[in-house]
């Protein structure tokens, strides 16, 4: 098992998140970015094509490496970027150019494909569209749980997007057949509880109604933030009655 540390500054500055939100609405879609990530003060982002950046604060690239696989999403593990494939593979990543694989392809045949991958201080988490969650700690052995078919008769089924992770949970968000957002969390990925979407504004409660696009995690304030459609960015803090809508005018 690979040790882990959140060693990076997650507040979300206004580059990262305007970064963040680039990723989302897909402004950079000429080169396939797919997923940013905090690190170390400044960023971590990767695009479909195998291609990972780190840049500063500003923005301004300092160093890239392009792997042999093409990329569905990124983590940051330590000093390390974990990228992984949309068959599955995950692949350890140092700045400095080393890389090296931790595992094959999950993912044989089929039409689903890996959204992402996440962790927490204890254990990582790949997710597929289709709601496969392959959990591991060491990347040799692996235990699966089908979300959709795991809870059919709680939740609608859903088509997720995205994951993330704090020191001690996990966060997936997709949406359901009607379009609605549908967002997840555990503290461990093998039991899930559905996050309340519901915010006030102006002494009213409201539903989020903005599909969901990519979540990341805001170290400085304790809470997931889900980038939606049309600009929109969701925060939810630790209790789901804090929960806020802002819109970045993008």
């Amino acid at each position: 098992m690979l040790p882990y540390r959140h060693n990076l500054n997650l507040r979300l500055l206004p580059v990262t998140l305007v970064l963040l939100l680039a990723v989302a609405s897909g402004s950079f879609a000429r080169n396939a970015d797919i997923d940013s990530k905090p690190f170390t003060g400044g960023m971590v982002t990767a695009r479909a094509d195998g291609m990972i950046t780190w840049s500063d604060a500003g923005g301004n690239a300092l160093d890239s490496v392009r792997l042999k696989i093409d990329i569905a999403g990124i983590d940051v593990r330590d000093d390390r970027v974990l990228a992984v494939s949309a068959d599955g593979t995950v692949m350890s990543v140092e700045r400095g150019g080393r890389s090296r694989r931790l595992c094959r392809s999950r993912i044989s045949g089929g039409h689903d494909r890996v959204v992402g991958i996440a962790s927490t201080l204890n254990n990582t988490l790949i997710l597929t569209r289709g709601g496969v969650i392959m959990s591991t700690v060491d990347f040799d052995t692996f235990t699966t749980l089908d979300f959709n078919g795991t809870y059919y008769s709680y939740y609608q089924e859903t088509l997720f997007c995205s994951i993330s992770a704090s020191d001690n949970s996990f966060c997936i968000a997709g949406t359901y057949p009607d379009g609605m957002p549908a967002v997840f969390t555990s503290a461990t990925g093998k039991i899930w509880s559905e996050r309340s979407l519901t915010y006030t504004q102006g002494g009213e409660t409201y539903m989020l109604e903005q599909q969901p696009v990519r979540l990341s995690y805001d170290r400085s304030h304790d809470r997931f933030v889900m980038l939606c459609s049309d600009g929109w960015v969701f925060y939810m803090p630790g209790c789901s009655h804090c929960n806020s809508l802002e819109h970045t005018g993008n």
